[in-house]
C-alpha cells in the first residue's frame, strides 16, 4: 500500500470536510445583540484548521508523487479500496461513538471509541493504547469542562 496514494486522498477528504464545516457554519443564524465572539467562531477555528492540515497532506503528498516514478493504475486501485474502506470503518465507528454517548456517558465511551479507533488505525501496542485513551478522555474532559465550561 503506497502511503502517497493515502495522503492524496486523505487531503482531499479533509479539505472537502472543512469547506463543508464552513458552509454549514454560515447558515448559523446568529444574534446581532450578542456581545464577544458568536457560536461561529470555534468551529469555523477547528475547520480552518482542518483545512490547513489537509491542504499541507495533499500538497506533499502530490509534491512526492511528482518526483517519484509512476506506478500503475491497478496499485492505485488497491490503494483506494483499503482507504475506503479504512474509511467507512471509522464512520460506523463515530456513530456508534455518537449514539453511545447518550447510553454511556462521555466518560466510558470516549476510551473505548479511542481505543477502538487506534486499533483500526494500525496500531497495536496495548499498553500505549489504554494509556491514550484514558490520558486523552481525561484531557478532553478537563478542557471542555474547566476550560470552556461545557457541562455535561
Amino acid at each position: 500500500m503506497k502511503k502517497k496514494y493515502m495522503d492524496c486522498i486523505s487531503g482531499t477528504v479533509l479539505i472537502l470536510f472543512a469547506l463543508w464545516g464552513w458552509y454549514e457554519t454560515s447558515t448559523w443564524k446568529v444574534s446581532a445583540a450578542s456581545s464577544g465572539l458568536s457560536p461561529r467562531v470555534y468551529p469555523r477555528a477547528v475547520f480552518t484548521c482542518i483545512l490547513i492540515c489537509g491542504a499541507i497532506i495533499l500538497g506533499r503528498a502530490l509534491f512526492k508523487m511528482f518526483l517519484s516514478k509512476k506506478d500503475s493504475a491497478a496499485e492505485l486501485d488497491r490503494v483506494i479500496d483499503m482507504h475506503l474502506v479504512n474509511v467507512a470503518a471509522v464512520t460506523v465507528l463515530t456513530l456508534v461513538y455518537i449514539f453511545a454517548l447518550r447510553a454511556f456517558g462521555f466518560l466510558f465511551t470516549t476510551p473505548v471509541f479511542l481505543f477502538l479507533a487506534m486499533l483500526l488505525f494500525g496500531e497495536r501496542k496495548w499498553l500505549r493504547m489504554v494509556i491514550i485513551s484514558v490520558a486523552g478522555t481525561a484531557v478532553l474532559y478537563l478542557f471542555f469542562v474547566q476550560i470552556m465550561s461545557v457541562r455535561f
